[in-house]
């Protein structure tokens, strides 16, 4: 059964995952939860967990282990390791790639509607950086970690594919 830690707004998560014809069962630190999926497409899914529904959108933040979760009009920050692998990164005492960030990505494709720092203002892990607007949606791009910006590569107005650099870090 595939074991992963899931880490959630600095919150890490043991998740065993056992895939079934009607779904997933899933352990979240021990503990059983009933999950099915029905994909909307390629980023959006309906979620059934237990018996609550929701609709999620879950993209890539530029890291193969770093997610954006867009949940009941919320972002969620998420990473998700192989728990093997986690064990021995932290054991080697190694940061993941998303949480030694040094460059703010954006995640999809939009405008950019607010740049809330300039060049040389230090920041905290979760402040809010930069508004994009993507699918008619506002999301707002979080600092990955405490540091100071050293470059902002984006005005406001400026349209962005996914993947566009938009703040760098010292």
């Amino acid at each position: 059964m595939p074991r992963y830690l899931v880490k959630v707004e600095g919150h890490e998560y043991d998740v065993e995952v056992q895939y079934r014809a009607d779904g997933y069962a899933v352990t979240v630190d021990g503990s059983p939860v009933r999950i099915s999926t029905h994909e909307l497409n390629d980023t959006r899914s309906v979620l059934l967990v237990d018996d609550r529904s929701f609709e999620v959108d879950v993209r890539s933040n530029g890291h193969d282990e770093s997610r954006v979760v867009f949940m009941l009009g919320v972002e969620i920050a998420a990473e998700v390791e192989q728990y093997h692998l986690a064990q021995l990164r932290k054991r080697a005492g190694i940061a993941t790639e998303a949480s030694a960030q040094k460059v703010l990505r954006a995640p999809m494709p939009g405008l950019i509607l607010e740049v809330k720092i300039a060049e040389g203002a230090a920041v905290a892990k979760d402040d809010p950086l930069i508004v994009i607007e993507a699918m008619k949606m506002e999301n707002v791009l979080k600092a990955p970690a405490d540091g100071t910006v050293k470059t902002v590569s984006v005005t406001k107005g400026a349209s962005v594919e996914k993947g566009d650099v938009l703040m760098e870090f010292e």
